[in-house]
C-alpha cells in the first residue's frame, strides 16, 4: 500500500510540473526566440540554447 500511494504522489506532483512548464513560451532556460545559427538556419528556441550553439537573436 505504501508503494502504491507513493507511486501516485510522484504521478500527481510530475504532471503538475509538466502542465505548468512551457505553456507560456517560457521555460528554465529562458523564454523562446527566433534564433540564427551560424549554419545560415533558423530556430525557434529558448535563449540559453540559442546562446550556446553561438546564435544570434534578431528584434
Amino acid at each position: 500500500m505504501k508503494k502504491t500511494m507513493t507511486f501516485f504522489a510522484v504521478i500527481l506532483f510530475s504532471s503538475s510540473v509538466f502542465a505548468y512548464s512551457g505553456t507560456n513560451g517560457n521555460s528554465a532556460t529562458g523564454p523562446n526566440v527566433q534564433c540564427y545559427l551560424p549554419d545560415g538556419t533558423s530556430d525557434y528556441m529558448p535563449i540559453v540554447l540559442c546562446q550556446h550553439q553561438d546564435g544570434t537573436i534578431k528584434k
